[in-house]
């Protein structure tokens, strides 16, 4: 009998599962009737109102009814802007047609914008920032972006603890409404200082030096801004306890910030009450989870040992010597996690790390997005990763490096995606980009260059192939164009840099320039362009394993110089000189000379960045050859060498020292002429003294330039914040 029912009960449920199917393919399979249109609220014009929905939706009478087709149109309706909610039913008419009924809540039309609760800004001025149009219905995302204006605007006067809420109040036809922001203003008092209260590990201004709220030194001379933002503090205790954390402090705790105001609460001074506790030193390292390499093979790559001080920076350093050993091989999906254990009666810290390895894996597809300028082939020539690579972590963080270098995004985001093949993902690229073009206008005055004016106009992005399909940008090029006009100089130049010739690591540079200068005893004028082809290249140090990396250079330079109104008497031998007086006249230089030249470089730069570097080095070698061959006065060599060193001294203090030598020597033909010899002093040369100060004269004691200079430099640098 049980059996029985059982069999019935499967033949009454697959009889109802059939009926439910034949029920849905009828459905699907019946033409659309009526469509209806329905308002929950508001006196509205239904007319406008269905010929607003029938002219959205792709659902047509007579059509075949589409379940997927109307789940769009609700979709479609929602992106028109004008409606806060759609509901949607459906019942089969007798003649077996599908009559549909949309129901739709109209969203308010905004007829009225108001701002409420603001006494630290006059109305007039907030409304100025609001950008939501009148007479549209009310639009979500515009309503965002000027709450966002506005507690900009109250940010940026320190009133850092503002909110701003939004209110719509309905108007009798119940259609329209006037959208008020609301303002909860907060007070807001200026930093006088940070003070401590239990340091004895660190000062007090080793402690300001790692806050967000601290009062910056020329904050005591310009007393403008400089407000204490309370939303600071808990980043201000995390850098603290991460600071007690280098030295082995691991009990330490802000205890409380007490906020010491003036009298008239206009300043203010936070004081950080520090509980330092006492230094832990390492007892056990252990690892747990790890297959492919044994704890012996990973505790080797490590440098905290059992015994000495604990230290944060050493653990960081170690965990990351781990992970690396498992990164190239790719590992993508290692989880390697430092346990820290602590014993507060011994102030012995044991360290467990806990690992999960997963499998390696290899790249599969590389997707990017958000680059709408930039070309797909400008980011993947910057990736140190390419499809069938292992899944290496430390690739892809030296591929995201590269493209923040660029300057061409705001945000780069590189992280693995898993498919459907275990050991495989794919490597999605998500970007933000930025503006990367510039327009620059200004006047100034030097003692070098006197009264000057100047227009400059930059592109980092470029692509010359869309010089007439505006704008021409995404093709990875630098291009500037810069014009000076001055009482002593006039320069006009056109540059152009494809960083990847053919998409290759060819560098192709190319300029043409004008320059006018006015001297005190000649005018000289260069007129030409230049081209210079580089490519990196690599090579080991004799007897050492050590490989160099440099980049080479070749390039060609034509210019015609012409110097002219020359005001330098010629040498007369009834005239009395001193015995030393060089007899060289400027006056024989007049003239237009062509001095074309072929240009041969190499160059290394192992700087850690290139805007205020704080390690590393540049050098520099090049050599010129001036010959007739290429059409040039004469027949000529000249030389530079250089480089710069960078070493980090205290604090964000930089030591640069640097080092150049230039030397011309004469092959045959004329003798090398005034503006192809060295002078000294002036900006870049050596501080202290005019342009063209330091130099051999000659019996007129008018500068004349040598064939040799050495030049030494030592410079203390620091970025001002």
């Amino acid at each position: 009998m049980r059996m029985l029912n059982a069999s019935l009960f499967r033949k009454v449920r697959i009889v109802f599962v059939v009926s439910l199917a034949c029920l849905f393919c009828r459905l699907n399979a019946a033409p659309v009737g009526q469509i209806t249109v329905e308002v929950t609220r508001g006196k509205v014009l239904l007319e406008a109102l269905e010929q607003l929905v029938f002219s959205t939706i792709q659902t047509r009478k007579g059509a075949e009814f589409s379940p997927a087709t109307l789940t769009a149109d609700i979709a479609a309706l929602y992106k028109t802007g004008s409606f806060s909610d759609v509901q949607t039913s459906s019942t089969t008419a007798a003649d077996g047609s599908i009559k549909l009924l949309f129901v739709v809540t109209p969203k308010k039309t905004v007829t009225e914008l108001a701002v409420e609760g603001n006494t630290a800004y006059k109305s007039k001025s907030l409304l100025r920032l609001l950008k939501h149009p009148i007479n549209v219905p009310l639009d979500d995302a515009k309503l965002a972006a000027d709450r966002m204006a506005l507690m900009e605007k109250y940010r940026g006067g320190g009133y850092y603890g503002t909110t701003v809420t939004t209110r719509l109040t309905d108007h009798e036809d119940e259609i329209t409404a006037t959208l008020t922001y609301v303002i909860q203003e907060t007070s807001r008092a200026k930093l006088k200082k940070v003070l401590f209260e239990g340091n004895t590990v660190f000062t007090d201004s080793e402690l300001r030096e790692n806050l967000l709220t601290k009062r910056a030194w020329w904050r005591y001379i310009f007393r403008f801004g400089n407000y204490f933002n309370d939303q600071f503090l808990q980043y201000d205790k995390d850098k603290l306890r991460e600071l007690y954390a280098t030295k082995g402090y691991l009990d330490f705790s802000v205890e409380d910030v007490v906020l010491q105001y003036d009298d008239n609460r206009k300043w203010v001074c936070p004081v950080f009450k520090l509980y330092e506790g006492k230094p832990y030193t390492i007892g056990k390292v252990t690892l747990n989870g790890n297959k492919h390499f044994t704890s012996e093979e990973l505790l080797a790559k490590t440098t905290s040992r059992s015994g000495e001080v604990y230290s944060s920076t050493v653990a960081n350093q170690d965990l990351i010597a781990m992970r690396r050993e498992y990164e190239v091989l790719g590992y993508g999906d290692l989880k390697f996690v430092p346990v820290q254990n602590l014993n507060r009666d011994t102030q012995i810290v044991d360290i467990e790390y806990r690992v999960e390895e997963g499998i390696p894996s290899r790249i599969k597809d590389i997707l990017i997005v958000g680059n709408d300028i930039t070309q797909d082939r400008v980011i993947r020539r910057e990736l140190a990763i390419q499809p069938g690579d292992l899944c290496d972590a430390g690739k892809i963080n030296l591929s995201k490096q590269r493209l923040n270098n660029l300057e061409y995004f705001e945000s780069v985001e590189i992280f693995p995606v898993a498919t459907p093949v275990p050991d495989l993902k794919d490597l999605r690229i998500d970007l933000k980009e930025k503006r990367t073009g510039s327009v620059s206008l200004g006047a100034g005055f030097s003692s070098e260059d006197s009264v000057l004016g100047f227009l400059e106009f930059t592109e980092t992005n470029f692509d010359v192939r869309r010089m007439f399909n505006w704008p021409p940008k995404g093709a990875g090029q630098r291009f500037r164009t810069y014009v000076s006009i001055g009482s002593d100089v006039q320069n006009v130049s056109i540059s152009l840099v494809e960083p990847a010739l053919l998409d290759r690591n060819l560098e192709l540079s190319t300029d043409l320039f004008l320059s006018t200068r006015y001297e005190d005893e000649y005018d000289e004028r260069h007129m030409g362009g230049s081209v210079m082809l580089s490519w990196p290249i690599a090579f080991s140090l004799p007897g050492t394993k050590h490989v160099e990396y440099w980049r080479m250079g070749v390039g060609l330079r034509a210019e015609q110089i012409r110097i002219s109104d020359v005001d330098d008497d010629p040498y007369d031998d009834s005239m009395e000189y001193s015995d030393d007086a060089i007899i060289y006249n400027i006056d024989e230089d007049e003239g237009s000379h062509w001095a074309n030249r072929l240009i041969l470089r190499m160059s290394r730069d192992t700087r850690d960045r290139f805007r205020f570097p704080t390690k590393g080095s540049r050098v520099l070698l090049e050599g010129e050859l001036i010959t007739a061959a290429l059409g040039s006065y004469s027949n000529y060599a000249r030389f530079h060498a250089g480089g710069d060193k960078y070493l980090p001294v205290v604090k964000d203090f930089t030591l640069k020292i640097g080092l150049d030598a230039w030397a011309a020597t004469h092959i045959s033909g004329d003798d090398i002429r005034i503006f192809d010899r060295y002078f000294g002093g002036g900006y870049g040369t050596i501080r202290g003294f005019k342009r063209r100060d330091v130099s051999p004269v000659n019996y007129n004691e008018n500068p004349i330039g040598g064939l040799t200079m050495v030049m030494g430099t030592v410079e203390l640098l620091k970025p001002i914040k």
